[in-house]
Parts: C-alpha cells; sequence; structure tokens
C-alpha cells in the first residue's frame, strides 16, 4: 500500500469510528458522577461551611499544572525513544493528545492502542514500527501496574487498603481481582510474545479462539499475535539504554499521573508522608477497578470511587465535589477538550496531503 493510499485509510479507518456522541457521553456519565457526589456528600456528617485552603494552596496548585505537563512529557519522551527518530515537538504532542483522547471516549478495557498506531504512522513512522511501538508501550504500561501492587504491599498493610472511615470494601476488593487477574493473564501473553517464544503465542491464540463463543474475534487476535511477533523481532536487538529510558519514562507517566491528585487533595487539605503513600495507593486500585468499567474512560463511576476511596483525607464535604472534579478535568477532560479540537485538523490535514500527492 503506497503512502497515500495508507493515510487515506488511517483518515477513513479514524473518522469511521469517532462520532459527536462518543463526546457527549462520557460528559454526561461524569456530570452523573459529580452530581451523585455532591447530592450524597451533603447529607453526611462533614461539616458544611465554607471551602477553606490549605496555608500554601498555591503551591500545590502549581504543582497540579506541574504534573499534568511532567506527565505528558513523559509520555512524548517515550514516544520519541520508541519511534527512532526525531519526531518534532508537535508531532509527539499530536500522538500523546489523540491517544489520550481515544481512552477517554472508549471504555476503558478497550483503551487508544488500535488507533494509537494511525496516529502514529499518520507521522511518517512505518506502519510495522508504529504496531511495534504501540505493542510495546501497552507491555510497559501493564507490566507496571502488575508489578506495582506488590511493591505497594511491602509498604501498606493489605486491609488498610481497602479500608475507608472503618468499612472495609468488598465490592472494590473483587472488582480490583478481577481487573488484576486479566492485567496478569495479558501481561504473561504478552512477555512470551515479545521475549520468549512468539510462536508460543500465537498457538495459545489459535487454540483459545477456536471456541465457539470467541470465533467472530479470531481474526483480530490472529492479527495482534502477527503484530506481536513483528514486535518482538524490531526489539530484539535494543540496547540497554533504551530499555532503562522506556522503563524512566514509563514510571513518569503513572507517577506523575497519581501525584496530581495527591496535590489537588493538599490544594485544602494537609497530607503526611503516610496519608501521600495511601492516597497514591488507592488511586493505582482505581485505575485497576476501572479497567472493567463499561462508561467510556471509566466516566461516572471513576468519579464516585475516587470520593469513596480519599474521604478520610479531606474534612469539608463540598472540598471531596472540588477536588475530584481537578482531578477529573486534568487527568480526564483535558484529554476531551484537546481531542476535539486536535482530531478535526489531524482528519483535514491527511485529506490535504492526499489531495496535493494525487496533483503531483
Amino acid at each position: 500500500m503506497s503512502q497515500t493510499d495508507s493515510t487515506s485509510h488511517a483518515k477513513r479507518t479514524v473518522a469511521s469510528r469517532f462520532k459527536p456522541s462518543m463526546v457527549v457521553w462520557p460528559i454526561l456519565f461524569g456530570l452523573i458522577g459529580v452530581g451523585y457526589m455532591l447530592w450524597r456528600e451533603l447529607h453526611t456528617g462533614l461539616p458544611h461551611e465554607s471551602l477553606t485552603l490549605n496555608d500554601h494552596w498555591w503551591v500545590f496548585a502549581l504543582l497540579v499544572v506541574l504534573f499534568t505537563l511532567l506527565k505528558d512529557c513523559s509520555g512524548m519522551y517515550r514516544l520519541r525513544v520508541m519511534s527512532g527518530k526525531p519526531l518534532t515537538f508537535r508531532q509527539l504532542f499530536r500522538i500523546r493528545m489523540l491517544y489520550e483522547f481515544t481512552s477517554a471516549v472508549t471504555p476503558s478495557a478497550a483503551g487508544g492502542s488500535s488507533l494509537e498506531v494511525l496516529f502514529i504512522h499518520r507521522e511518517g513512522i512505518k506502519i510495522s514500527r508504529a504496531t511495534s511501538m504501540t505493542i510495546l508501550a501497552l507491555f510497559l504500561d501493564e507490566m507496571l501496574m502488575i508489578l506495582l501492587f506488590p511493591t505497594l504491599l511491602l509498604l501498606i498493610p493489605y486491609g488498610e487498603l481497602f479500608t475507608t472511615n472503618g468499612y472495609f470494601q468488598y465490592g472494590y476488593l473483587w472488582a480490583f481481582i478481577i481487573g488484576y487477574a486479566m492485567k496478569f493473564v495479558w501481561v504473561t501473553l504478552l512477555f512470551i510474545g515479545l521475549f520468549c517464544k512468539s510462536s508460543v503465542f500465537v498457538s495459545i491464540v489459535s487454540f483459545v479462539f477456536r471456541l465457539k463463543f470467541l470465533h467472530k474475534y479470531r481474526y483480530r487476535a490472529l492479527r495482534t499475535a502477527v503484530e506481536l511477533r513483528q514486535c518482538a523481532r524490531e526489539i530484539q536487538h535494543e540496547t540497554l539504554g533504551f530499555w532503562l529510558r522506556m522503563v524512566v519514562s514509563t514510571i513518569g507517566i503513572w507517577c506523575f499521573r497519581f501525584m496530581l491528585a495527591n496535590a489537588a487533595i493538599m490544594i485544602f487539605n494537609p497530607l503526611s508522608a503516610a496519608g501521600n503513600l495511601m492516597c497514591f495507593a488507592r488511586q493505582y486500585i482505581l485505575g485497576i477497578v476501572t479497567m472493567i468499567v463499561p462508561t467510556p474512560g471509566g466516566s461516572g463511576f471513576a468519579e464516585v470511587m475516587f470520593g469513596d476511596f480519599l474521604v478520610e483525607y479531606i474534612s469539608q464535604a463540598m472540598s471531596i465535589v472540588v477536588i475530584t472534579s481537578i482531578w477529573r478535568l486534568m487527568t480526564y477532560y483535558y484529554y476531551l477538550v484537546a481531542g476535539v479540537i486536535i482530531l478535526p485538523q489531524w482528519l483535514g490535514r491527511s485529506k490535504l496531503i492526499r489531495n496535493r500527492n494525487a496533483s503531483k
């Protein structure tokens, strides 16, 4: 397929998957979640007086913005390392925003990985390399989420992770177990395909998707297996420096994301070192649980769960709603707005390039 045909195909594929309702529904679910929180918190025993700010609130407000920027810069740096070529800041920013936008308007379990290939390819990266970049980024993200849990258990007693205001959250515990088990199986398969024998992965996929209820997904699964084999070939000669940069940037993406919420809380309420660690850990749990939530980007559920898990570190009812809104604004709605602005430009550029090539 020529570059012109490939660009046209990418444009048609992306355009066909996005409708205005995909932006409306996440906003609606989020408003319902925040509205429910507001109603619930106004009926709790927490004080309802006007909001009071931390003495150094402006420092933590700046940290919220700084952590947001560092989170995205870490993601952009990882893209640059994986691409193997000097993409411009604008190209990296465009890919990053479009990927996060796709993740925001699709269910958490689906994510934005499938279209990230097209976004990367559109910036001049070969389709094979773009596919490898997407698979590798997915593997690193999932591996970090798997390894983070036992690390946190070394620092925090198990019972405290799921206990809020004296109540053990059994529902969230079982949702976490399901989500973590799904990630563990997926990471194991990716590890086998990338670093052991990709042929074993292909055999496993071929066997599993012979089951009748999975048969309609067989073609997509086998295509993923082939792409994984290609990725394994491309990364087998990468240097230690490459892997160190990839790991550090991946840690940066997730740590800055979690630390952002801690800073938002401290605009209103000071946290001890232990409190900061607990808030960090519970955001990790929230990230696992929202993976199995059917709404786009976990909207609605994420807001309510955030309030449930962090309410004991907040002294006023209204500040829970405000902090949750700040958190979702910087980790979710920010990408919705960016995507709505950038995606039409991206589609327009694809059409312009196709027309230029056709006129030559």
